[in-house]
This record gives structure tokens, C-alpha cells and sequence, in this order.
């Protein structure tokens, strides 16, 4: 390895928790002005903040240490030879796909113990079991991981074949694999984890109905997921492509909402249906995956022309590199975060507009939003820091300022 590659390695881990020291040190002082301007918000609002930032800390750092261990130490080589050892490249993927996941998941195993069941019950977000807890890791390991396992293979069939322009040609094959995952994974797989059934009829049923008519989206259906024996917190969306549209509601929200509410937080979502934002996210997850691959492949070779073999492997070929690829996709997505949570606030701000200029109800609209973040133990805003890199909304200030101010065109 040379002596480069090690100044870099080194370079990035002290940015990594310089990066980590300054998120604290923003959302702390951000706690602090908050404290003065909210003197009656719960203490157990910040102390949630607090938890969720170390967690966050140690899912990061394990995001990026875990695989370069698997690097430096050569064990992913050992795994890739254990794998290989004469067998066929979609045989040797599973196996290797299954050893490294399920290393990686047991790894992370505590951290999502602690994150999702202990603090969830701490806080009083949860209301799954051990048991249920258990299960849901279960099946998201055998979807997730075990199913990445059997097409592993892909990837490196198309680096053998074309080692120079692969990650183009692997972007062009991702691209119907994102639209699936879209449109086709909330009824393909969301199914396995929760159970969906229409909405019965009532009033809330015929309100719903009534906003969908005037935007001519009909023969949406409206559905209910059972949410509540897993948490607290309170959602809605809307998906789907011609004949399978679908609304679909937390009971959380429907048992924690009024009828009024509940259909504000409706019109939002429909909202994202009506001004294209399903597609608008799919296409900059396009292009966003053209530029990660294109950047993957630039500095995967210029890690492995510089580590002269440290690794146990010196091209791409071999599947010892994934751990590689991961630290690196996991660099890039968080380098484009900021620029993905702009565009989605900026989406949020859209279909915050359309919500009240299809309800035409203001207080409604506030009345929701207050509950919504109330019950997810949100603050009414974060740091400047904090929001440029994970605000995916606007903040809670900032929203119900906008209901209450913005002009709108009735619909």
C-alpha cells in the first residue's frame, strides 16, 4: 500500500469524527436555543434527539470501519477464495453474498436492537414484541441481503465482460430495477412485513374520495396498514401507476387523527401524486446512480492501483472488493444527501401548497402537522448543520408558518 492510499485512509476517518463532533456540537446548541424559545417542550424530546444522534454516530462509523476491516485484515479475500473454489460465478455470489450479510447483519445486530426496540420503548414509540422485533430483522435480512446474495453475480459478469465501461453498463440495467423498486415493491414486498386492508366505508372514506374526484384520481384505492402493533409514529403515501393507485393510511394515523386531519395529511400525499414527484424522485435517483457508479468505478481503481495488492486482490474482478464498493457507495450517498434533501423539501413545500389549496383548511393542516410531530418526539426545528444534511422536510416552524401565510389558487 502506498504511502498515498494510507495518508487518505487516515485523512478520512479523522474527517468522519471531525464531521460526527460537529453534528453534536450544532444539534446541541441548537437544544440549547431551543430550551429558551420553547420553555414548556418536553425534556424527553431533546434527550430522544440526543439517543437518535449516537446512534446515528455508531450506525456511521460502523458503515465505513466494518468493511475496511473486512479489507485490511484480508478476510474478504478468504471469504471470496472460500466462495470461488471452482464453482460458478451465480454459485460463488450467493455464498459469499450470504457469509459477508450475515457477518454484517449480526454486527449490526445490537446497534438495531438498541435503536428500534430499546429506544423505541424507552420513548414510548414502540409497541413491538421482542419477538415481532426479531421477526422483522429476520425477513428484512432474507429480503434484503439474502435476495442481493442470488444477483450478485450480475455486477461482476459485466466487469469481466466490459472492465472499462461496466458501470455504465450496469446503470442502464439498474435503471428498471429502480422503477421496480418504486411501483411494484409496495405490493410486492411491504406485504410480507404488514398487513393491508381497504378502508371501510364512512365518512372518512367518502371525504377522501370526495378530494380524489376533484383531481380526477378516482379509481385510487384507499387502504389501511396495520402499523400499530410495531409503533406509535403516524404516516400516510400514495403510489402506484394507473389502475393500481393506492392511498394508503397508518391506523395510527386514522385512530390518532380527526376525520379532518386525517384528510389534510391525504390531500399532502396526493399532492406528491398530482405534481409528478414519484417520477421527478425516480429520475434524479437515475441520474444519481449514474454519477455514483461513474465516480465508484474512477476511485475504486485508484484504491486499488495504490494498494499494491494490500488487499489480497488487485482488480475488479474479484468479489473480495464488495466490502470497496460499500464504503464507497456509502461516501457518495451521504456527499449527495444534502443535495436530495433539498430537492425533497423542496417537493414538501409543493405539496404542502396543493394540501391546503384542495382542503382549503389551514388549521386542519397546522392541527396535523403539530400531532405528527409531536407524536414522533420531533423537534420544532434543528440546526442549520443538521437540516442541510438529513431534513428531508421543512422544519416544524418553518411548515406551520407556511400554512398559515402562503397564498393559494383554490382547486
Amino acid at each position: 500500500m502506498t504511502y498515498k492510499l494510507k495518508t487518505a485512509i487516515i485523512a478520512f476517518f479523522i474527517i468522519l469524527l471531525l464531521f460526527i463532533f460537529l453534528m453534536f456540537k450544532a444539534e446541541l446548541k441548537n437544544i440549547e436555543s431551543l430550551k429558551e424559545d420553547y420553555p414548556d417542550l418536553n425534556d424527553t424530546v431533546y434527550n430522544y434527539r440526543i439517543d437518535s444522534l449516537k446512534v446515528w454516530a455508531i450506525r456511521l462509523v460502523i458503515s465505513f470501519a466494518v468493511p475496511f476491516i473486512f479489507l485490511i485484515s484480508g478476510l474478504s479475500q478468504k471469504i471470496s477464495i472460500f466462495a470461488q473454489n471452482g464453482r460458478s460465478l451465480f454459485v460463488s455470489g450467493i455464498i459469499y453474498g450470504f457469509i459477508f450479510f450475515g457477518i454484517m447483519f449480526l454486527v449490526n445486530l445490537p446497534i438495531n436492537y438498541y435503536s428500534s426496540y430499546y429506544i423505541g420503548h424507552k420513548y414510548g414509540l414502540s409497541n413491538q414484541t421482542l419477538l415481532r422485533w426479531f421477526e422483522l430483522n429476520i425477513k428484512s435480512f432474507l429480503v434484503n441481503d439474502a435476495i442481493m446474495s442470488l444477483f450478485i453475480f450480475i455486477p461482476f459478469m459485466i466487469i469481466y465482460k466490459s472492465p472499462n465501461m461496466w458501470w455504465f453498463n450496469f446503470w442502464l440495467i439498474s435503471i428498471p430495477v429502480i422503477i421496480f423498486i418504486v411501483f411494484i415493491s409496495p405490493f410486492v414486498i411491504d406485504p410480507i412485513f404488514n398487513n393491508y386492508r381497504p378502508l371501510e366505508d364512512g365518512v372518512l372514506r367518502e371525504e377522501i374520495s370526495e378530494i380524489l374526484k376533484k383531481v380526477e384520481l378516482e379509481d385510487a384505492s384507499i387502504m389501511v396498514v396495520d402499523k400499530s402493533k410495531d409503533t406509535k409514529a403516524m404516516n400516510a403515501y400514495m403510489t402506484g401507476i394507473f389502475s393500481a393507485k393506492r392511498i394508503v393510511l397508518w391506523d395510527n394515523t386514522i385512530n390518532n387523527l380527526d376525520t379532518k386531519e386525517v384528510v389534510s395529511i391525504t390531500a399532502h400525499e396526493i399532492g406528491h401524486y398530482v405534481k409528478g414527484h414519484i417520477w421527478k424522485n425516480i429520475l434524479f435517483g437515475i441520474a444519481g446512480t449514474f454519477v455514483i457508479l461513474f465516480l465508484l468505478n474512477v476511485s475504486a481503481s485508484w484504491i486499488l492501483k495504490e494498494s499494491k495488492g494490500a488487499f489480497g486482490f488487485r482488480n475488479m474482478t474479484n468479489m473480495a472488493i464488495i466490502p470497496l464498493f460499500i464504503i464507497l457507495i456509502n461516501l457518495f450517498n451521504y456527499l449527495g444527501s444534502p443535495i436530495q434533501n433539498y430537492l425533497s423539501r423542496e417537493f414538501e413545500r409543493q405539496a404542502d401548497r396543493f394540501e391546503i389549496s384542495l382542503t382549503e383548511d389551514r388549521v386542519s393542516a397546522v392541527s396535523a402537522l403539530k400531532k405528527l410531530n409531536q407524536n414522533n418526539l420531533g423537534l420544532p426545528r434543528a440546526s442549520k448543520f443538521y437540516e442541510f444534511m438529513f431534513y428531508s422536510h421543512p422544519s416544524l416552524e418553518e411548515r406551520i408558518e407556511f400554512y398559515m401565510t402562503e397564498e393559494f389558487e383554490k382547486i
